[in-house]
């Protein structure tokens, strides 16, 4: 795994990704509406390649998987072991095994196709270093491949 982020991967490899597991189903009530919110603006399609980046315990990636159907490809990518194992654990219930998921730095990440959608839902804003980052993601997409992302931000009032 990367350096590049070694302190979120230590961060969400310990106490918060253990709670984030253990109240995973209160967080996608709390949140869920705003990763619909994206995955409505992502216009996703059946048959698309999707990477959801900082996928966490999967709700966001279950429910893009269902958008691309059984024609499309599904790939989840988090930095949390713990969370990952939530994330498979309803993935097999829920998707037969047509999702894949990756323990990986989304930052450095060599993917290993050209998606059409790279998606996240409060995942990119943990990056250390953005542009490398969004340069790796760039290079994940296809041509006019499209980014969906929702991150929290400060109000400004001016």
């Amino acid at each position: 795994m990367s350096e590049a982020n070694s302190e979120q991967i230590e961060f969400w490899n310990g106490r918060p990704g253990a709670r984030w597991v253990t109240h995973q189903e209160t967080l996608d009530r709390v949140i869920g509406p705003i990763g619909d919110l994206a995955i409505e603006r992502a216009a996703v399609a059946p048959g698309e390649r999707v990477i959801d980046v900082g996928c966490g315990c999967g709700a966001t990636t279950l429910a893009l998987a269902a958008k691309v159907g059984v024609s499309g490809s599904m790939v989840g990518v988090d930095v949390s072991a713990q969370m990952l194992s939530r994330a498979r654990a309803r993935a097999e219930q829920l998707s037969g095994g047509r999702i894949e998921l990756v323990e990986a730095d989304a930052s450095t990440h060599a993917f290993p196709f050209s998606a059409d959608l790279i998606f996240s839902r409060f995942g990119v804003m943990f990056f250390r270093d953005p542009i490398l980052a969004f340069q790796n993601l760039h290079r994940a997409l296809r041509p006019g491949g499209r980014l969906v992302f929702a991150a929290w931000s400060v109000l400004a009032f001016g």
